[in-house]
């Protein structure tokens, strides 16, 4: 059984691995746009007294999206915040029991934000963005985009967890930071 739980915990973390890199590629493009916008309509504001029209609008955009993209390297990272007294006072069984309900219901809000950010962006098609002949589709789709890949994150942590339950022996203690962990 745990040799199962391994081998499927490898291919998610292959899967989240690609997923990842991908999502850092995204939100570094993504707060380079948003800082160059931000900085270009400053420049135009206050230096030429004439300010870029649709450059809030898009900065606002591109840091939904940002969100979305960053959040599930975060989870990844163990950098969102977190209240782990108990976490850190449990051993063995009990603390992959724990961590197995915590990535369970990660995944099942992500799951619930999938399907109604889904029907959001659905929705969104016939908007329009005020300042440019942008659908909203287009920003909406962060949400669905960036809840599935943390759910995938959240996933790989549980099977882990599940492992861990079985076998703690075998799985990997979460306390130790990944990056970390990989030194």
């Amino acid at each position: 059984m745990v040799n199962a739980i391994d081998a499927l915990k490898r291919g998610v973390g292959w899967l989240n691995q690609g997923l990842l890199w991908v999502c850092k590629a995204l939100a570094v493009g993504l707060i380079v746009i948003m800082t160059a916008i931000i900085f270009t309509n400053v420049v135009f504001r206050y230096g030429f007294n004439d300010a870029i029209a649709w450059s809030e609008e898009i900065a606002k955009f591109v840091m939904v999206w940002m969100t979305f993209v960053a959040a599930p390297v975060g989870l990844k990272l163990g950098a969102h915040i977190a209240i782990d007294a108990l976490a850190n006072a449990l051993k063995g069984r009990a603390f992959f029991l724990l961590q197995f309900i915590i990535f369970a219901n990660v995944i099942a809000l992500m799951a619930m934000f999938v399907d109604e950010a889904w029907f959001l962006t659905q929705n969104a098609k016939i908007q329009r963005a005020s300042t440019i002949d942008l659908s909203i589709f287009y920003v909406y789709l962060a949400m669905p985009f960036g809840c599935t890949i943390t759910a995938l994150v959240a996933f790989e942590f549980g099977l882990n967890a599940l492992k861990g339950l079985i076998s703690p022996a075998r799985a990997d203690d979460m306390r130790v930071h990944p990056i970390l962990a990989n030194e």
